[in-house]
C-alpha cells in the first residue's frame, strides 16, 4: 500500500523565524493582560490585530511558495490547517462544556452550547455580531467569546487561497489584487466603524485588510528585492531632489533597525493609549497592523528582533501562544461567573498562571504530537484518503463535528444537570427570566413585531398606553398585577434602548432617533387613539446623561459632555411632553428606579458552584447617597419639567425602593432586580404593591420631595401580590 503523500513536500513552511514567535508572544501577552487587568493595559486587545498580520504573512508565504513550485493542493492546505487549529481547540471546548455543566445555570449553559457550536463551525464572529444589542449579556459571561478571531481567520483561509489560485492561473498580478483588497476592506472598516461599530469589529470584510497586509509582505519577500533596500533607494531618490549630489546609499541593516524600532513603538502606543471607548478598528487599527508589518519586514537580524523577540522567554511564550490564547479567557470568564462579579486581582493572576501551565501541557502533550505524528504511528492504517493523509485529520474533523453537535444539544435541551439543581436555585433563576415581565401579556393584534408591542387583553381596546425602553417593560409585571389595570386594559409600546421622547437635532446631529421610529409611532398612535385615555412614559434617563461602564461605575466623561447630554435630554422631554399635554390625554411620567453598582445575583445563592471563599453581598442595597449623587442631573431635569408641565403626573418609583440610607435590591430573600438596572418580575409587583393608590384616578394632590420634584400620590390600588413587603 502506498504511503500517504507527505505534507511537507506539498506545502513547505517558510524559513523559520524565531522573532515571529517572539512577536506572537507580544500579541498574546497583550491580549491576556488586557483581559486580566484592563485598567493596566487599556489597549491590549490590539494583540489580535498583530495575530492577523502574522497569520496572513505565514499562510500567504506557504501559499505563494507552493504555487510557485506547482505543488499547491487544497486538500493538503486544509489538512495542515486542521492539524494546526483543531487539537487544542477541541480540548478547550471539551473542558468548557464540562465546567459549564458543573457551574452554569440552564440559560447560561444554553448560551455556552450555542457558542460551542459557533466556535466549532468557525462562525463565532458572525454569531457574536448577531447577538450584540441592548440585552446582550456581559462579555465576562461568555467563556468562548475570544473564538471570534478564529472565525475571522478561518473565513480568510477559505477565501484567500481561492483568490490566489485564480490570480495565479489567470496571470493576474497578485500584488495589485492584494492592494485592492486592502483598500476595499479598509474602506469598509472606516465606514462601518462609524455606522455600526459592532459590525466593524466582528465582520470579516472589515478585518481582512489586516491579514492581507501580512500576505503582501510574504509576496514582496518572495518576488521582489528586500523591502529595506527598496525603501533605502526611495529615501535616497527623495533626498537627491533637494541636494546637488546623491547621498551615500543608506545601509539596509541600519534602515531595518529603524523599521523594527518604529514598529515596536507603534505597537506600544496602541497597547497603552488605545482604549475601548475609541472607535475600533477604524483608523486606530493602523497602529498595531503597521507596527507588526514593519517588524516582520525588518527581518530577524535587527536589534529588536534578534535581542528582544528572538530571546528564549519570548520564543517560548510564542510557541504556546495559540493554546494560551484559547485557555486564558475561559478561565477568567468562569472565574467571573462563579464569583458573580469581577474576580479579585489574586484570582485573575491565578487564572493567568493556570492558563500558562495548561497552554504548555496542551502544546507539549496534544498539539505537537498530533500535528507532527509523534505518537500517531499506531493510527496510520488504511483510512479513506479524504485528505490524502492518515487517520489524524478525519479523526479531528469528526471530533469537531461531535462537539458542534454537543453544543447544539446543550443549546436546544439546556443543562442536563439542571434536574439535579436544588428547588430553591431553580425557582430563583426562573424569577430572573426577563420574559416573565410579559408573562401575562399577548402580542398586539395585527402586529408583526411581537416584542415591541404587547397588550393585556387583545380582544379589548386599550385605555392605557405604556411607552418607553426596557425600563418601561420592567414595569409590566407590576401593572399586570393591578386589578383595575387589568380591567381597563393596557398596551405596551417599547423599543430596546429607546428613551420615550421624540428625536431632536442639535448642532447638526440627531439624538434619540430610534430604529423604525418605534417611539414616535407609538406616541402618535396613543395620541390619535380614541380608546387610550392615559399615556405612561418610562425610560432609562440617567444612562442617557452619563453611561455606566462594565464595572457599573459612572464613565469618566467631562462635565461639559454631561451638561450637553442633560441639555439634549431636557430639550427632547420638553418637546415630547408639550405635544402630549396638547393632546388632552392624561400623562404619567415614571421617574426611574435606582441603578445598582452591583449585580443582584451577588446577594443570593443562585448558582450551583462558587469559587472557594465566595461571600454574598450584605446588605443587598445601593447607598442612597451614591444614588442621589449619580442622579443629580436627571433629577434636576425632572424638577424643571415639573415646573413647566404641572398637568403631567411625575411618579417617583425610587421612593418605593429606597429609604433614607439605602436603595434595596432584595427584600426577605426576594430579588427585586434581575440585573443592575432592570426590576425582576417580583420586584415589579413589589413596587406597585407598595404604591397603594389607584393608577387610573390620579388626584391633584402632590408633595415636593427632597429632590424638589412634585410627586403624585395615587389612590386605591388593588394589587394581586402575596405577603407584605415593608422596607
Amino acid at each position: 500500500m502506498a504511503k500517504p503523500e507527505s505534507l511537507s513536500n506539498q506545502l513547505p513552511h517558510p524559513q523559520y523565524r524565531p522573532d515571529i514567535d517572539g512577536l506572537r508572544a507580544v500579541a498574546v501577552l497583550s491580549v491576556v493582560f488586557f483581559h486580566a487587568f484592563p485598567e493596566a493595559l487599556k489597549g491590549g486587545f490590539i494583540g489580535v490585530d498583530i495575530f492577523f498580520v502574522i497569520s496572513g504573512y505565514l499562510i500567504s508565504g506557504i501559499l505563494f511558495g507552493s504555487l510557485k513550485r506547482g505543488t499547491f493542493s487544497f486538500r493538503n492546505f486544509y489538512a495542515r490547517r486542521i492539524l494546526r487549529i483543531f487539537p487544542a481547540l477541541i480540548v478547550v471546548l471539551a473542558v468548557c462544556w464540562f465546567i459549564g455543566w458543573l457551574a452554569l445555570l440552564p440559560g447560561e449553559f444554553r448560551q455556552l452550547g450555542k457558542h460551542m457550536a459557533g466556535g466549532a463551525g468557525f462562525v463565532s464572529n458572525l454569531l457574536f455580531w448577531q447577538e450584540a444589542g441592548y440585552f446582550d449579556t456581559s462579555a465576562e459571561t461568555k467563556p468562548l467569546l475570544h473564538l471570534w478571531s478564529l472565525g475571522v481567520e478561518e473565513q480568510f483561509y477559505i477565501i484567500w487561497p481561492c483568490l490566489l489560485l485564480l490570480a495565479w492561473k489567470q496571470r493576474i498580478n497578485a500584488l495589485k489584487m492584494a492592494v485592492l483588497i486592502i483598500a476595499g476592506s479598509f474602506a469598509v472598516n472606516i465606514y462601518t466603524v462609524q455606522t455600526d461599530a459592532v459590525q466593524a469589529f466582528y465582520s470579516p470584510l472589515s478585518r481582512f485588510w489586516e491579514l492581507v497586509a501580512g500576505g503582501t509582505l510574504a509576496y514582496l519577500k518572495l518576488h521582489m528585492i528586500p523591502v529595506g533596500q527598496r525603501v533605502g533607494l526611495a529615501v535616497n531618490s527623495l533626498f537627491s531632489l533637494f541636494t546637488a549630489r546623491r547621498l551615500p546609499v543608506v545601509r539596509p541593516i541600519l534602515l531595518h533597525n529603524y523599521l523594527a524600532f518604529f514598529g515596536l513603538l507603534l505597537i506600544c502606543c496602541a497597547a497603552f493609549f488605545i482604549d475601548r471607548k475609541m472607535l475600533f478598528p477604524g483608523f486606530w487599527a493602523i497602529l498595531p497592523t503597521l507596527g507588526a508589518c514593519l517588524i516582520i519586514a525588518a527581518g530577524p537580524l535587527t536589534l529588536v528582533n534578534r535581542l528582544l523577540l528572538s530571546s528564549r522567554p519570548m520564543v517560548a511564550v510564542g510557541l504556546i501562544s495559540y493554546p494560551l490564547y484559547l485557555w486564558h479567557w475561559p478561565l477568567l470568564s468562569f472565574a467571573a461567573i462563579m464569583e458573580t462579579r469581577t474576580p479579585a486581582p489574586g484570582v485573575r493572576l491565578t487564572a493567568v498562571a493556570l492558563a500558562l501551565v495548561l497552554a504548555w501541557l496542551t502544546y507539549a502533550c496534544i498539539e505537537r504530537p498530533i500535528r507532527f505524528g509523534r505518537f500517531g504511528r499506531s493510527l496510520r492504517f488504511d483510512w479513506p484518503r479524504l485528505f490524502g493523509m492518515n487517520a489524524r485529520v478525519p479523526a479531528l474533523v469528526l471530533s469537531m463535528v461531535f462537539f458542534a453537535a454537543l453544543g447544539g444539544v446543550a443549546y436546544f435541551k439546556g443543562n442536563v444537570r439542571s434536574t439535579t439543581l436544588t428547588a430553591d436555585i431553580v425557582e430563583q433563576t426562573k424569577k430572573l427570566d426577563f420574559a416573565l415581565h410579559f408573562a401575562e401579556w399577548s402580542p398586539c393584534p395585527g402586529e408583526a413585531d411581537t416584542w415591541n408591542c404587547k397588550i393585556l387583553n387583545p380582544n379589548k381596546p386599550p385605555e392605557i398606553a405604556l411607552i418607553g425602553d426596557s425600563h418601561s417593560v420592567h414595569l409590566a409585571s407590576g401593572l399586570a398585577a393591578v386589578k383595575t389595570i387589568v380591567e381597563q386594559n393596557i398596551m405596551s409600546r417599547n423599543g430596546d434602548g429607546c428613551f420615550p421622547v421624540f428625536e431632536v437635532e442639535r448642532n447638526g446631529k440627531r439624538y434619540y432617533d430610534c430604529e423604525g421610529d418605534i417611539i414616535r409611532k407609538g406616541i402618535e398612535e396613543a395620541i390619535q387613539s380614541e380608546s387610550v385615555k392615559v399615556i405612561m412614559l418610562s425610560g432609562y434617563g440617567v444612562w442617557k446623561i452619563r453611561p455606566f461602564d462594565d464595572n457599573l461605575h459612572l464613565e469618566e466623561v467631562s462635565g461639559e459632555e454631561v451638561s450637553e447630554n442633560a441639555a439634549i435630554q431636557e430639550e427632547a422631554l420638553h418637546k415630547t411632553l408639550a405635544r402630549l399635554v396638547a393632546s388632552g390625554k392624561k400623562i404619567v411620567f415614571f421617574v426611574d428606579t435606582p441603578v445598582l453598582d452591583f449585580e443582584p445575583t451577588e446577594c443570593v445563592p443562585v448558582r450551583p458552584l462558587y469559587l472557594k471563599g465566595h461571600l454574598l453581598k450584605e446588605p443587598c442595597a445601593l447607598s442612597r447617597a451614591l444614588f442621589d449623587q449619580r442622579n443629580i442631573e436627571y433629577h434636576r431635569i425632572m424638577a424643571s419639567l415639573q415646573g413647566d408641565f404641572p398637568e403631567v403626573e411625575f411618579v417617583n418609583l425610587y421612593d418605593y425602593l429606597c429609604d433614607e440610607n439605602l436603595c434595596y435590591a432584595s427584600r426577605e430573600n426576594m430579588l427585586l432586580y434581575r440585573d443592575h438596572s432592570h426590576l425582576s418580575a417580583d420586584g415589579s409587583r413589589y413596587l406597585f404593591g407598595r404604591m397603594k393608590e389607584e393608577l387610573l384616578r390620579v388626584t391633584r394632590e402632590s408633595t415636593v420631595n427632597s429632590n424638589g420634584i412634585r410627586v403624585s400620590r395615587l389612590q386605591g390600588a388593588d394589587v394581586r401580590i402575596s405577603g407584605s413587603h415593608p422596607l
